[in-house]
């Protein structure tokens, strides 16, 4: 399965600093050992996925910057590399590459034997043509930010890709295999303009690249997808994937109780103590690479004061929010840097802005916001409220709410939210029509902050939706990412998350773990194997079966 879009993708800088020094070939056949044999392998049956809050809104690689999209893509979807339950790069559609010594150029070998769904070879024109296609302002991909460090592109011949870049970037290897960069077929898009990719109607048929092939789309309800035969890697076992999108978590929760669907992308803290002890599931319990967050609008006149952004954070008691509703589940820990990415996360994030609502007060008095009779602060006639948007369905989000809101309210501020249909959210977000959103982040194998943190990442070219502009954080992002030493790498994210400290460009709330559960009727599932998202989990699917 293609690894999901991320912050811009993973790094395994101990590989790329050994290539950059001796110019050695890597290779590989993909993933090998990944199952714990409980019976006979076997083809057929169907994996059941299900999830609450999906909301696919794309069928093409290109624009899967959601969760449901990057998660389910990945089954039709392959790309140049891969990324293995341990964060390593792994050969996937490119068979071998090399990386000069400079660390400034990568030549990707092409597998010969990989095809589309419709027969037609993977080569590297299909390469060229989403690179092409995403760098085209016209097609409004959500990614376009992350070819910034690409110099130059050419493919010598059909089986050859070489990337230029302007200065070493250490996420590069993953970067360019993640699900987005992922080639699309040209003989079947080419003539389409870039303007109208967006927009096509793929509800009927898809040509894909991966394990798995289109079978039947209907938005917002279900996702049917059937088992490539021919398929490179080899035909996976099983041969229907259902996914089917539910109205809430619970509703998931009950399917899953159920046996209606075998698994789900993640699982609430309420939904994994209810549902750890049963014996019919297989459970996954790890690190999560992704953390929570409340996405604040810096455009707005309220929160970009960053005097009443640190009164926020200090006005917050995440140690409540992660012992009472999340049963301990949950890290408070103030940074960008999940905590399966330990290696570049600053210890002192942990205890960053403990709940001090007294120097919360402290702040905003000397900001000018001033109490009233009612409870609010006020300052110039106005008082010091923020609309939050939600999105629908998602009930542990609307209780963490009420928390915050609660907490706001303790310090003088208001909070209001609103329910909304995802896309709905997703596109208010994205157009800087929000004052504060709430949600998480992550999935991407690598500390890399830029898609979300960078000036050349704002919306639509990448996800810096609370528009943080910083000089100096701009500064250390291209720092972190030019060197292949892991050690100079994470003194570089120190500094990041110290920044973030000073700067407050996000409301970071919590760590996760990564929480999931599978139903034992599927087989060949090994628990020490199943990575930190949901991603890395599924990287192993092709080799499982469905008990008879």
């Amino acid at each position: 399965m293609r690894h999901a879009p991320s912050i811009a993708a993973i790094a395994l800088a101990a590989l790329i600093a050994s290539a950059c020094s001796s110019g050695n070939t890597s290779s590989s056949t993909g993933p090998q050992g990944g199952s714990l044999v409980a019976g006979k392998p076997h083809y057929g049956g169907e994996l059941r996925i299900g999830s609450g809050a999906a909301n696919i809104k794309t069928m093409l690689s290109m624009y899967a910057d959601t969760q449901g999209a990057a998660y389910i893509l990945g089954f039709m979807y392959d790309g140049l590399t891969n990324e293995d339950e341990n964060f390593k790069v792994i050969p996937w559609l490119a068979q071998s590459w090399t990386i000069s010594p400079d660390g400034r150029t990568y030549t990707f070998h092409l597998r010969h034997d990989a095809k589309w769904s419709d027969g037609v070879s993977i080569t590297s024109a299909d390469y060229m043509f989403e690179h092409q296609l995403e760098t085209n302002p016209a097609s409004n991909a959500p990614y376009a930010s992350d070819w910034i460090v690409v110099q130059r592109m050419s493919a010598p011949d059909k089986w050859t890709l070489v990337y230029q870049l302007f200065k070493p970037n250490a996420p590069f290897l993953s970067t360019i295999g993640s699900l987005p960069h992922a080639p699309l077929p040209v003989h079947v898009y080419g003539n389409v303009p870039a303007a109208q990719m967006q927009h096509l109607d793929l509800t009927k048929h898809l040509v894909t690249s991966g394990p798995y092939t289109f079978g039947e789309w209907k938005p917002d309800d279900h996702l049917i997808m059937l088992s490539n035969h021919t398929w490179w890697h080899g035909r996976p076992y099983i041969d229907r994937i259902y996914f089917k999108e539910y109205l809430s978590d619970p509703a998931t929760q009950v399917a899953l109780k159920n046996g209606d669907i075998d698994t789900e992308f993640d699982i609430t803290t309420p939904d994994w103590l209810a549902l750890k002890n049963d014996p019919k599931f297989i459970l996954i319990h790890n690190y999560a690479d992704v953390w929570n967050w409340w996405v604040p609008n810096l455009t707005t006149p309220i929160l970009g004061d960053l005097q009443v952004r640190k009164a926020m954070m200090y006005g917050y008691d995440r140690v409540t929010e992660a012992k009472k509703l999340f049963h301990g589940e949950d890290i408070p820990v103030f940074s960008p840097i999940p905590l399966a990415q330990r290696w570049a996360l600053d210890p002192s994030t942990l205890s960053a802005y403990p709940y001090d609502p007294k120097k919360s007060a402290q702040l905003l008095d000397a900001d000018g916001w001033k109490m009233g009779s009612d409870g609010y602060r006020y300052k110039n006639g106005k008082r010091l409220e923020v609309q939050t948007g939600l999105i629908a369905g998602n009930e542990v989000g609307t209780k963490d709410f009420e928390l915050f809101q609660a907490n706001m309210q303790a310090i003088g501020m208001k909070l209001d939210a609103h329910q909304l249909e995802f896309n709905v959210y997703f596109d208010q977000e994205s157009k800087g029509q929000f004052e504060l959103d709430g949600g998480g982040f992550g999935g991407g194998g690598d500390p890399d902050v830029f898609q979300f943190l960078s000036s050349k990442a704002l919306p639509p070219n990448g996800l810096n939706y609370s528009h943080y502009v910083s000089p100096k954080m701009d500064q250390l992002i291209e720092l972190a990412r030019e060197s292949s030493d892991p050690a100079v790498r994470a003194k570089y994210y120190y500094q990041i998350q110290q920044l973030c400290i000073q700067d407050v460009p996000d409301f970071f709330d919590v760590a996760p773990y990564y929480r999931n559960v599978i139903n034992k009727r599927v087989q060949g599932v090994d628990p020490a194997k199943t990575g930190s998202f949901f991603t890395q989990t599924m990287l192993y699917e092709p080799e499982w079966w469905i008990a008879q």
